[in-house]
């Protein structure tokens, strides 16, 4: 009995040692070849020093899939310099405006087909105006083009080229002049003639400038970005036959409404200068400046409190005007103020949670009666129903690339190579469209057709009856 159980554990043992063995030789691959034992070398797998899953996954979202009417082949608006990309298409009248080998052509929006081409070695910016077609040459001299034949009316002798890295570069074709701004310099050409009207420098502007330009009765606005205590946007008015300066105020925004003479403007400058963190209160100057001699007639108002506890956030951001009303952005709120009828320390008629206030969220303005934010990180929309406050979110089942809103279509291409038509009143998805493209630029649309652009091609789609 003794032996047995002796011999059991010696078999026990003998197992034990043999299947060390063969895992040895399986570790470090040992064996005998002409009485010498060779050693194959280890396999390791590397490691990964740092390895991250996003376990987020979109809910698909089942619509009809829409089969595109036509596709161009077009100049890739991802090899072009920053400045004119959004600007290198237009959609009007039924047609399609675009550039293909550096030319610009014209489509038809139903067919596709191409109906006329100009130039060669063009600046890829194009923009429509009555009828007329206008752009830049390579070396930045403007032109017009009759819009249905392509013919040219005239090409300007003069170019705007400004030799600075960074600038802002806009077309802003108005009654009978068309204005572009380049950076910090604004040049006016006479919209029948070509002919160069007048130039003005900022000479104080930081080079780049913005896109904002408005024309009221004689007199041409815009702002720049001007260094002074803290740099700070400055509004300028000039003449709109010489371009003379007429005047200018350091801290002052955009016009939010230009009414009986008067320029409305919001004073951005003030504020910046206070100590915002200790204290709660807060304000909002309008200032209101007479529009051809920049005298100041009078300011606007308007207080409120931050909520909480010291330190305080800087309290106030996006202000803008909308159909005689005034919204403020004060914190994690929107306040709805009466613009037209001012009354000193009034409260707000309404205030509105505002969106993606954690995520940096940017006022897009107000559209089909809805207050409309982007989140800056992901590109989402969010928007607040203006009837009773209600939040609304349009959702995909992918990452957005671009989203576009015309009317109650929203069209909003994602990063997967597809489109969804979305029924901006009822968030609801009615088409997909295959695209085929990870990034995308602004959807356009006209005469029932929407035209999405993809990288170097764009598709032409016929809009079921809901959305035109």
């Amino acid at each position: 009995m003794l032996k047995t159980k002796k011999n059991q554990r010696f078999t026990n043992l003998k197992g034990q040692l043999f299947r060390c063995i063969v895992a040895s030789f399986t570790a470090v691959g040992l064996f005998t070849l002409g009485g010498n034992a060779v050693i194959l070398s280890q396999a390791h797998a590397d490691a990964p020093d740092v390895s991250v899953r996003n376990w987020y996954s979109y809910m698909g979202i089942s619509v009809p899939e829409l089969k595109p009417s036509w596709t161009a082949q077009v100049d890739n608006y991802l090899n072009m310099n920053e400045p004119y990309i959004g600007h290198q298409a237009v959609a009007e009248e039924g047609k399609v405006f675009t550039f293909a080998d550096s030319k610009l052509i014209s489509l038809d929006a139903k067919t596709g087909k191409r109906l006329w081409s100009y130039g060669k070695g063009l600046t890829p910016y194009v923009v429509y105006h009555n009828n007329v077609i206008y752009g830049l040459t390579g070396d930045h001299k403007p032109y017009a083009l009759n819009a249905k034949t392509g013919k040219a009316i005239w090409q300007s002798g003069s170019s705007i080229w400004i030799d600075t890295r960074y600038r802002t570069e806009m077309l802003v074709p108005t009654g009978d002049t068309l204005y572009i701004i380049q950076g910090s310099t604004t040049f006016a050409f006479d919209m029948k003639t070509g002919k160069l009207k007048w130039r003005a420098d900022e000479s104080l502007g930081e080079g780049n400038g913005t896109d904002y330009l408005e024309e009221s009765n004689g007199v041409v606005l815009r702002t720049f970005y001007v260094q002074g205590a803290l740099t700070s946007i400055q509004l300028n008015a000039y003449d709109k036959k010489t371009g003379k300066k007429l005047w200018d105020d350091f801290g002052q925004g955009e016009a939010l409404q230009i009414k009986d003479g008067l320029v409305y403007s919001v004073d951005y400058h003030s504020s910046k200068l206070t100590e915002y963190q200790s204290k709660p209160e807060r304000k909002v100057s309008v200032n209101a400046y007479n529009l051809k001699t920049g005298v100041q007639k009078g300011s606007l108002e308007y207080n409120w409190k931050m909520n909480g506890d010291p330190p305080y956030d800087y309290g106030y951001g996006s202000v803008f005007a909308s159909n005689g009303k005034l919204y403020i952005e004060q914190g994690d709120r929107v306040a709805e103020y009466n613009f037209d009828k001012y009354a000193a320390n009034a409260d707000p008629l309404r205030t509105y949670p505002r969106p993606f206030y954690k995520e940096n969220g940017l006022s897009l303005g107000i559209v089909q009666e809805r207050l409309i934010y982007k989140n800056e990180t992901t590109g989402e929309l969010a928007g607040i129903k203006l009837v009773n406050g209600q939040e609304i979110k349009w959702y995909g089942d992918a990452p957005v690339a671009q989203i576009s809103v015309y009317g109650k279509g929203m069209y909003r291409t994602q990063r997967n190579g597809t489109m969804f038509g979305i029924n901006m009143l009822t968030t609801t998805p009615v088409f997909r469209v295959t695209t085929g493209a990870d990034l995308h630029e602004a959807t356009l649309k006209t005469d029932g057709m929407i035209i999405i652009q993809a990288e170097g091609k764009l598709l032409g789609v016929k809009l079921p009856a809901s959305l035109r």
